[in-house]
């Protein structure tokens, strides 16, 4: 990649990065890439906040169609693509059916028809076709005998670990300054962060963006809803993904293949501070009965091997939180870039919009 010149020079500008996990990082390799000299501030170890709290999916989110978000989903379908071209070894595609107890449904002739879409939309880097598919009497299914067809298609997952280590020693092979445990007090829109100045500044805090922005005096163009979403991790194995309804009907629950069990999750409920994300117990007992539902075998507390929750940085939407949009914003106050919204898929995206904004 080349900077642009000016005399035949070219223009490095020192850049503070407020903010370690992916997008902060993501955001930092791509600028350091363009020869830029970076450095990024985290209060903690990176990639261990919301982060590391997720449903381990690279997706275009394919709910989000429910909402018409087509272009966001197109956006995040181009990114998926993107990790799992550039990262083969911490990223797959992944099976995940939907199932159903009649293909007389209306219900998956609607799922069908999205993920059709959802296809469609990915163009020439769509990674599965769409199947739906009949068990026969002597198919084996941990499902109940009830549920004999089902709608499988493909989405990407990741290694959210290993893919972080090598995210971080990328940082490290491009001189990135990677300042951990060193919490930010102070920054304002002329580039400075604690007293050290720089020549651009970039937010990227996730949930705690117009926290932050507040305590510098800054005025915040953007709401945050603080969604938390809790997973939990089973002690029962599983071969592919199953997508399927919760016990309240309203959202779709993934159960996922993880480290020899199943992640399942996730739920989706609104706290006042995105300190706030530890699973509660009405959460753990929503995802339990809404798997069991389905499940021949009943799963019970005891097969829970451990918990994790996170807060998800949603932009404010005036309707109900359910339908707000993972998509991204960036606030420029002169010097200083603020993102809001995002989620680990798209951090490529955020990435090159920050670039043409430097």
């Amino acid at each position: 990649m080349i900077l642009k010149k000016v005399d035949g020079i070219h223009l490095s500008k020192k850049i503070g990065i407020i903010g370690g996990g992916v997008t902060g990082l993501v955001v930092g390799i791509f600028l350091a890439k363009e020869g830029h000299n970076v450095s990024i501030y985290e209060k903690n170890s990176l990639l261990s906040q919301t982060s590391s709290k997720t449903t381990k999916l690279i997706h275009g989110g394919l709910r989000y169609l429910e909402n018409f978000h087509f272009n966001e989903v197109k956006n995040g379908l181009n990114d998926r693509s993107w990790w799992l071209e550039n990262f083969p070894k911490h990223t797959k595609k992944l099976k995940i059916s939907i199932p159903f107890k009649s293909i007389f449904s209306l219900t998956l002739l609607k799922s069908f028809i999205g993920i059709k879409l959802y296809e469609i939309l990915a163009g020439s880097k769509n990674i599965g076709s769409s199947k739906i598919l009949k068990l026969l009497k002597d198919d084996k299914s941990f499902l109940k005998d009830e549920y004999k067809t089902y709608l499988s298609f493909y989405d990407g997952s990741m290694d959210d670990v290993s893919l972080g280590n090598e995210l971080i020693q990328s940082a490290r092979d491009l001189n990135i300054d990677l300042l951990e445990n060193n919490e930010v007090t102070n920054f304002d829109p002329n580039g400075m962060i604690d007293g050290c100045n720089f020549d651009k500044i970039i937010l990227a805090v996730g949930p705690w963006s117009k926290i932050l922005l507040e305590q510098n005096d800054i005025e915040s163009q953007k709401d945050i809803d603080f969604i938390k979403g809790s997973h939990l991790i089973i002690d029962r194995e599983i071969d592919s993904g199953i997508m399927f309804s919760s016990i309240c009907k309203s959202r779709y629950i993934f159960a996922l293949p993880y480290n020899g069990g199943t992640l399942l999750g996730t739920t989706e409920e609104k706290v006042n501070h995105p300190d706030l994300a530890e699973i509660s117990i009405d959460e753990t007992n929503y995802l339990i009965e809404s798997y069991n539902q389905i499940l021949k075998k009943p799963i019970s507390i005891p097969e829970i091997i451990s918990s994790y929750s996170g807060v998800r940085p949603l932009i404010k939407s005036k309707d109900n939180y359910h339908k707000s949009s993972r998509d991204f914003f960036i606030q420029k106050n002169e010097s200083l870039l603020t993102i809001f919204g995002g989620k680990w898929t798209t951090s490529p995206s955020i990435a090159r919009k920050i670039v043409t904004m430097i």
